[in-house]
């Protein structure tokens, strides 16, 4: 046990200075009521010596027998607790620990407790916020809640350990009185928030906090500004407290599976959980908005005083949510419209709308209580002119292009090749989205690296020679970072992008790509791509074996745009580009315990007066016509009860009898 004349630490940079020094004097309570748990078996374990005074929990032969030391925590401690658990289970098994607490309402709820409880967790994103898709290059953002419970960490295996030194260092950096007031209050977690994410390197004004910059479901440790944070908690006063921002559902759309949505009786709601920190949903239903009204009334300032509430957009496109407070403030209706796949402020690919409600005292602002509205990733809708839905494809392709992340990655030069000197059907291709400035930059480049690339490829072809050929790889790679400067770069992306984006890339030129394809590894997926295009009823494959779209050119829809985009991201990444992009061609991975997948596709009907009338589905090649209730119209049949069940890790349905169009 430490006393307030005993250092607090052994850090001796300025930290541990400032800690020592406040131990000396008597204003820094240390660690005498402070715990650290360490929930992972000691494989990312906070070294004893560099808080002497702080009591480690020891977990018993019997819990440890049971395997109750590691993985996700489920015990409330009485000690006020800061932990850590460095484990992952793979991103397409069940993810990180925060994502396995964000799959169930329990989940919520003790996630909830712990940080009204004196608990402070900090666990590994892992491989589940990490730019790409489909595990190459990583998921994208896979997390269909943000918290302000536990603290997720950018990286793997010890990334999360700044965070708990962190928030050990200032939860001891508070004054005595003043410790003892907040774990008595139970707000020691929501302050440790508060004061971290106010003086985050990530806020650099006032209006940075009341953004989704400072606020990220996931934090890289370049964020902390550790002596910022303790020097925070030294100069806090009872009357500077962070307030509690506390949400409540007053009432929300409801909608029904089978009729609004599609999943096996195992998925039964639109809400994953609902607690006063942080409340979930999944937008499931075929609804255009998603409707709430929330309070913020149960807010909670430790001085009783009158607060102010806030309310921010902390992630979604503005254009597609409203949030219309009262007169007060204490109550807010939020709207959400459907989102396509979106950049997070961190770059990262998004599919999930963050709300934040922050409530202000005289003298502080909370940590902010979030709404999160996830989209689904497998999903992608379409709408009309005046936002009403038109088809939802079940089955949506990644978006990701598959560029190189770094500057100084030598496929780069494949692109160059490819516009310089590339065959005809794909220089040609590339020749017709850029330049001819553009064209003569990458010529020169292709001719100024061309001798060096062929030296790698030679040395890359004998393995006794690795070690020079890794060396020269580099060497190039460096260079070509150098000389292949940014508006090069982004002519590439751009050039790809409106490739993709030409209705007729694949059909114009079918017999070439096809061939090509035949002479590569891309094959397969793109076969694979021409089939589901095929069976939504998108692509006819024609008697000669040929494709051709079902709607004529002039009458392409949106939805028809979009598959055709997809089908050409992958004769890019796949045959024409494939030496340069990488990239999965399989449709976006969904966590099963969110939606199942579904091989088809739903375009909806509407009256002469506007008012939705069905749907047709496409599905294997064949259609299928459903009323607005759900049922099956099967010709001579009636309306028939669909029924919706696993089959293979897809969702099916019980059939129309044959002839059923």
């Amino acid at each position: 046990m430490s006393s307030a004349a005993e250092p607090l630490t052994t850090r001796t940079d300025a930290v541990g200075s400032s800690l020592n020094q406040w131990a000396a004097d008597g204003t820094a309570a240390g660690f005498d009521a402070l715990q650290y748990e360490n929930h992972d078996g000691g494989h990312s374990p906070l070294p004893p010596s560099l808080y002497p005074g702080l009591r480690h929990l020891r977990h018993s032969k019997a819990e440890i027998k049971a395997g109750q030391d590691k993985g996700p925590a489920t015990q409330l401690r009485e000690i006020p607790t800061v932990g850590n658990c460095s484990m992952s289970a793979p991103p397409t098994d069940l993810g990180s620990i925060p994502r396995m607490y964000m799959m169930d309402t329990a989940g919520y709820d003790f996630l909830a407790r712990q940080y009204l409880g004196n608990q402070l967790f900090v666990y590994p994103e892992h491989l589940d916020y990490d730019p790409g898709a489909n595990g190459v290059g990583g998921y994208g953002d896979l997390y269909p809640a943000n918290s302000p419970c536990p603290l997720i960490s950018q990286g793997s295996s010890n990334s999360d350990m700044p965070f708990v030194k962190a928030m050990l260092a200032t939860a001891a950096a508070f004054r005595p009185t003043l410790q003892k007031q907040l774990i008595a209050q139970r707000i020691l977690s929501p302050t440790l928030q508060a004061i971290f994410r106010q003086n985050s390197t990530l806020v650099q004004t006032d209006a940075d906090y009341l953004t989704g910059k400072a606020h990220p479901p996931v934090f890289d440790a370049s964020a902390i500004d550790e002596l910022k944070m303790v020097t925070a908690a030294q100069i806090m006063s009872d009357l500077s407290i962070p307030p509690l921002a506390f949400l409540q559902v007053l009432s929300e759309r409801q909608s029904t599976s089978g009729k609004d949505w599609f999943e096996p009786p195992a998925i039964r709601s639109e809400a994953l959980g609902t607690t006063p920190s942080f409340i979930s949903r999944v937008f499931r239903s075929s609804a255009e908005v998603y409707r709430l009204r929330l309070s913020a009334a149960k807010s909670v300032d430790t001085e009783k005083r009158t607060l102010v509430y806030i309310w921010k957009l902390l992630q979604g496109d503005h254009s597609l949510v409203k949030i219309t407070p009262n007169e007060v403030g204490d109550e807010a209706d939020v709207e959400v419209r459907w989102h396509p796949p979106m950049s997070a402020a961190s770059g990262i690919r998004t599919h999930r709308v963050d709300i934040g409600l922050f409530v202000r005292s005289p003298l502080a602002i909370s940590a902010p209580a979030i709404l999160s509205i996830a989209m689904l990733p497998n999903e992608m809708r379409f709408f009309n002119g005046v936002g009403k839905l038109t088809e939802v494809c079940y089955e949506a392709g990644n978006p990701e292009l598959g560029l190189p992340a770094s500057d100084a990655d030598i496929r780069w030069l494949a692109f160059v090749e490819a516009a310089a000197v590339g065959k005809p059907v794909i220089s040609a291709s590339l020749q017709s989205v850029l330049s001819p400035a553009q064209l003569e930059r990458l010529k020169g480049l292709w001719e100024q690296f061309k001798d060096q690339k062929s030296v790698v490829d030679v040395l890359r072809s004998d393995p006794a020679r690795k070690e020079q050929a890794d060396a020269e790889r580099i060497k190039l790679g460096t260079a070509l970072g150098k000389a292949f400067v940014p508006p090069l770069r982004e002519a590439a992306r751009t050039a790809l992008l409106a490739l993709a984006d030409q209705p007729n890339l694949f059909l114009r030129q079918q017999a070439d790509i096809l061939a090509l394809a035949s002479s590569s590894t891309g094959l397969t997926e793109l076969r694979a791509e021409l089939k589901r295009l095929t069976n939504l009823g998108v692509l006819i494959e024609q008697a000669n074996g040929t494709f051709a779209t079902q709607h004529s050119a002039d009458m392409l829809t949106t939805a028809d745009r979009y598959y055709l985009r997809q089908l050409h991201l992958t004769v890019l990444s796949h045959v024409l580009l494939a030496g340069f992009l990488q990239r999965s061609a399989a449709p976006l991975f969904v966590d099963q315990r969110l939606s199942t997948p579904k091989a088809w596709r739903d375009v909806y009907r509407y009256t002469s007066t506007g008012e939705r009338d069905g749907w047709v589905r496409h599905h294997q090649g064949r259609t299928y016509r459903f009323d607005q209730d759900g049922h099956l119209l099967a010709e001579g049949s009636g309306a028939q009860t669909v029924n919706y069940r696993l089959q293979d890790a897809h969702l099916v349905f019980d059939a129309a009898p044959p002839g059923g169009k």
